[in-house]
């Protein structure tokens, strides 16, 4: 081993006190030794050091580089970040960038108009939501869609009639969470992290005992957003609320007038809950055996997309309460 390379492992393996390491820096260590070797020296696995290269875009050897005999060919230059890559990495990095898995799932047959719609309105990661959900059919419910596929689809649930509102909603709210001013990163949680979903029924805010209906899916991994390091769950989900209904026969029923006589036998009334049209956001937290949870509700005559500003200083301050649950129970968050 040489001198060089003997310091340059020095120094990875003294920046564990959380000091940032610089892209050029990684690139160096890459084509220095193997991806092991890397992430002993910053106290991460293999694996992990592989995927920090990959969220910052950094070229690595190719498999069998080390097996080859010296020379070796030179590395390749590194090229400059795109727009909205970090500079650099460090231990407890917030965003996390060797944890965070954002995979999505390649469009099936040929784009659509609304594929073309979807790629210049939507989040990156609602996409995929948004073609499984278009797809999918009513679950045992009658209402709530249910996707045939839970990995890589961000954690929404709602009716045919109520998706494409809440599509935009949950776009418009990661964009603006994400933004300049407000820098938080949403992602699906890894399996690396062990974030578990709380239970979510549709139930309208205020319902006291009446619960909603739990929607007929959830997703593999839960969504979250980072709010200065500490992680927060969130999910949307459409309302539901208790109606009488009519079996009309067919499977169908329909709201009660009150009639019977207006329908063909056999036909009766029952208290189903039905989807509102109105979304809640559920945050929570995404850590087990540590409760906490902040819900917002639309009001009918207001766009939920109106009330983004106010939700977002509502997750800001969650983040502190829930911190403040964290240390408590000894857990670090980040």
């Amino acid at each position: 081993m040489t001198n060089r390379r003997a310091r340059r492992e020095a120094d990875m393996a003294s920046r564990r006190d959380g000091r940032v390491i610089s892209r050029e820096e990684l690139h160096e260590l890459a084509w220095s030794v193997s991806a092991k070797r890397a992430g002993l020296l910053l106290g991460v696995s293999g694996k992990i050091f592989a995927r920090i290269c990959s969220a910052l875009e950094i070229p690595r050897p190719p498999l069998g580089h080390w097996g080859k005999r010296e020379p070796r060919p030179p590395p390749p230059a590194l090229p400059p970040p795109s727009a909205g890559v970090k500079d650099g990495w460090k231990p407890g990095d917030p965003t996390e960038h060797g944890n965070h898995s954002r995979w999505v799932p390649q469009p099936q047959g040929p784009l659509t108009f609304a594929d073309f719609q979807d790629s210049r309105r939507l989040h990156e990661l609602v996409k995929p939501a948004a073609k499984a959900l278009r797809r999918a059919e009513p679950g045992p419910d009658g209402y709530y869609l249910k996707p045939g596929i839970r990995r890589g689809l961000v954690d929404m649930a709602c009716s045919k009639d109520g998706l494409e509102k809440c599509l935009r909603f949950t776009s418009d709210l990661f964009k603006r969470l994400e933004s300049p001013e407000n820098g938080h990163w949403v992602a699906i949680a890894p399996a690396t992290r062990g974030f578990v979903r709380t239970r979510i029924d549709t139930a309208e805010v205020g319902a006291g005992r009446r619960k909603g209906v739990f929607p007929p899916w959830s997703p593999l991994r839960p969504t979250f957003v980072s709010v200065f390091g500490v992680p927060i769950g969130l999910a949307v989900v459409e309302t539901s609320r208790p109606t009488r209904m009519r079996y009309v026969g067919g499977g169908r029923y329909v709201a009660d007038s009150g009639r019977a006589e207006d329908h063909v036998p056999p036909t009766w009334v029952e208290t189903r809950n039905v989807p509102t049209g109105l979304l809640k956001l559920v945050a929570y937290s995404p850590y087990y055996d540590v409760p906490w949870q902040r819900q917002w509700m639309e009001t009918p005559g207001k766009l939920f997309s109106l009330s983004l500003d106010a939700i977002v200083r509502g997750l800001v301050a969650g983040a502190h309460e829930l911190f403040l649950e964290l240390e408590k129970a000894g857990i670090r968050s980040g």
